[in-house]
C-alpha cells in the first residue's frame, strides 16, 4: 500500500499531491433503492477538484455478516490518491432495511441504484467495485449487469455456487450452516434451500437459485462489457475453491489478472493480504484502470501464484501456468497395514482387490475446520501422524521418494475404479507431502459422493483436487490417503457400507500431478 505521509515530510518531491489531501467523511447515508429499501453507506470524497471526467470511483461491498465499515482503512487511503469511495451494507446486513437474498436480483439492483445516487450528486469518472467473499461475488454480479463498472477485484469471490455448497454432489456443511446460521435477517427461501440440499430434494431447484447468483453464468456479458477484472482466491478456501475461479478466469476476454494465495477463505485478504500484495496489487490495478495511470500492471504476468508454507511468490504468464504433469499408477495393498504404491507404470500383475470400509473418520483430512486453514495463510503447517490412519477404514498409496523438489502447482487429477457397496458412497482423498518420520502435510484435498444405482458394480470415477501450489522437499513422497468422511461435509445417512478397489490390466486407476 501506498504510504506517502513520512515521504512527503521527507521532501520526496516525488508524492503525489493527493496524498496531502484530506478527504471529507460523510457517515450514516440512507439511501432509497428501488424498493423503498434504505440502504446504509459512507463515502469518501476528496478535497481536491474532480479530473477531466470525474473522480475516479469505487465502491466497497461488505462481506457476509459484516458491514459498510468493512473497509474503512483502504477507503480511506484510496480517497487520499483522488478517489471517490463509497462504502454500504448489502441488504439485510449491518443498518440496511431488507432480507438477505444471496446475491439475488435485489442486491443487484441495489448496486444501480447506488450507481445513480454517486452520478447525481458528484461528478463521477470510471467506476469500480471490490470486496471481499460476499462482496467480491456481488461486484462481479453487478460487473455483468451494470455496464457502468469498468473494473472489479473480487477476492475469496465465487464463480459458481452450485460447487461452493455442493462440491462433487458432497454437502459442504460447515460452511453451508455457518453461512445461513450468520444470516439473521434472510429470505425464507434460503433455509428452504438449504434444507432441501442436506435432504437430497429438490436439487434441480437449488442449482437453479445457484446458478442465477453465478458469475459463470454471466461470463458473456462481462466480455461484452469489457470489465477488467482482479481476482484472488485462497488454496484452502474450501467454501469458494479456487478451482472455479480458475475456470472462470480462463472463460475472460477482456483485462484480467488471478491471485492464488496461501490461506482459508476472506482471512489472507482481512488479515495480512498475503503480506500486502492483495491490496498492493488492487489498488494498482483501480490505478490503472479507473485512474488512467500507465503504471505497467496490464503489462507483467497475469497470474500470481504464492508457494503454501513458503510463501514464495510466482509470477506466471497465464493459466493453466504449466502443461508438464507426472501420471502414478495405483498398486495394490497386501495386508490391511500396508500401504498400496504409485509407480510410473501401469499394474499388470494378477487380478487383485483392496477394500476399506465406511462407519468412521480417520487421521486423513483437513484438520480442524477453519482453524487448520487460518494458520497455513501464515505459514504454520499442520501435521497429520500418517502412520496413525486406520487402514480398516481408509486406504493410502505412497509414490516413490521424490530425490529433486517437486513443483505442484495446479489441480492434480485422480482416476479411480471402485466397487461400492450402497448407492451412496462418500469418498475424500487427501494428498499429502510425507517426510522420512512419517508426518504429512496436506497439499490439497476434495470429496466425492456417488449417487448410483450400480451399486456392487464396477464404476470409474474422475475426481479433480483442489488448486494448490506446493513443493514436495528432496527426500520425501507424495502419499494419496482416501477415505469415506470429513469434518466438513456431510456424510451419507447410512455409513455401513464398502468399497472395493480393484486392480487389473482393464481397471487402471492413476493420479496425475501438474507440475514446474
Amino acid at each position: 500500500m501506498k504510504t506517502a505521509p513520512l515521504l512527503a515530510l521527507l521532501g520526496s518531491a516525488m508524492m503525489s499531491v493527493y496524498a496531502w489531501s484530506a478527504p471529507e467523511y460523510i457517515a450514516d447515508i440512507d439511501i432509497p433503492s428501488f424498493d423503498g429499501t434504505q440502504l446504509d453507506a459512507n463515502l469518501f470524497v476528496p478535497d481536491t477538484p474532480p479530473p477531466e471526467g470525474g473522480y475516479p470511483t469505487v465502491i466497497f461491498t461488505n462481506s457476509w455478516g459484516l458491514e459498510k465499515h468493512q473497509y474503512h482503512f483502504q477507503a480511506k487511503e484510496l480517497a487520499e490518491n483522488g478517489y471517490l469511495v463509497l462504502s454500504y451494507s448489502t441488504r439485510g446486513f449491518g443498518f440496511s432495511g431488507g432480507l438477505v437474498d444471496v446475491a439475488g436480483a435485489n442486491s443487484i439492483a441495489d448496486v444501480g441504484v447506488l450507481i445513480d445516487w454517486l452520478e447525481a450528486n458528484y461528478p463521477v469518472g470510471k467506476l469500480g467495485m471490490a470486496g471481499i467473499s460476499y462482496g467480491g461475488g456481488i461486484s462481479l454480479l453487478s460487473a455483468a449487469r451494470h455496464p457502468r463498472v469498468d473494473a472489479v477485484a473480487a477476492m475469496s469471490g465465487w464463480a459458481d455456487v452450485v460447487e461452493a455448497l455442493y462440491p462433487n454432489e458432497t454437502v459442504n456443511l460447515v460452511w453451508g450452516s455457518l453461512l445461513v446460521g450468520t444470516a439473521f435477517h434472510k429470505e425464507a427461501e434460503l433455509e428452504h434451500l438449504w434444507s432441501d440440499l442436506r435432504n437430497g430434494q429438490n436439487i434441480e431447484s437449488v442449482i437453479q437459485f445457484a446458478a442465477e447468483r453465478s458469475a459463470v453464468s454471466y461470463v458473456d456479458e462481462l466480455n461484452a462489457n469489457g470489465t477488467a477484472v482482479l481476482m484472488s482466491n485462497n488454496y484452502a478456501d474450501y467454501l469458494f475453491k479456487p478451482n472455479s475461479m480458475t475456470d472462470f478466469y480462463s472463460m475472460l476476454e477482456g483485462p484480467k489478472k488471478l491471485l492464488l494465495n496461501p490461506g482459508t477463505h476472506a482471512i489472507t485478504e482481512t488479515l495480512t493480504g498475503n503480506y500486502g500484495h492483495i491490496w498492493t496489487t488492487t489498488f494498482r490495478w483501480f490505478d490503472r484502470y479507473l485512474k488512467g495511470e500507465d503504471n505497467g500492471i496490464d503489462r507483467e504476468p497475469k497470474v500470481d501464484m504464492t508457494v503454501r508454507i513458503s510463501n514464495k511468490l510466482e509470477h506466471f504468464e497465464d493459466y493453466p501456468v504449466t502443461q508438464e504433469s507426472t501420471t502414478w499408477y495405483l498398486r495394490p495393498r497386501f495386508t490391511m497395514f500396508d500401504n498400496g504404491s504409485m509407480k510410473g507404470s501401469k499394474y499388470s500383475g494378477w487380478n487383485w482387490t483392496n477394500e476399506f470400509h465406511g462407519g468412521a473418520d480417520t487421521f486423513a483430512g483437513t484438520g480442524i475446520p477453519l482453524i487448520s486453514d487460518a494458520l497455513e495463510g501464515f505459514g504454520i503447517p499442520v501435521y497429520t501422524p500418517m502412520l496413525a490412519i486406520n487402514g480398516y477404514f481408509a486406504i493410502e498409496y505412497k509414490s516413490p521418494v521424490q530425490w529433486e523438489t517437486l513443483k505442484i502447482r495446479g489441480e492434480p487429477q485422480l482416476e479411480m475404479w471402485v466397487k461400492p457397496s450402497k448407492k451412496e458412497v462418500q469418498l475424500n482423498a487427501h494428498l499429502y507431502d510425507v517426510g522420512p518420520l512419517g508426518l504429512g502435510r496436506l497439499i490439497t484435498h476434495a470429496p466425492i459422493t456417488l449417487h448410483s444405482d450400480q451399486s456392487g458394480q464396477m464404476q470409474k470415477f474422475d475426481l479433480e483436487m483442489f488448486t494448490t501450489s506446493y513443493d514436495v522437499p528432496p527426500g520425501h513422497r507424495v502419499v494419496l490417503a482416501i477415505d469415506t468422511q470429513g469434518l466438513i461435509y456431510q456424510k451419507p445417512d447410512n455409513t455401513n457400507y464398502t468399497i472395493e478397489v480393484p486392480y487389473s490390466s482393464s481397471k487402471v486407476s492413476s493420479l496425475t500431478v501438474p507440475h514446474l
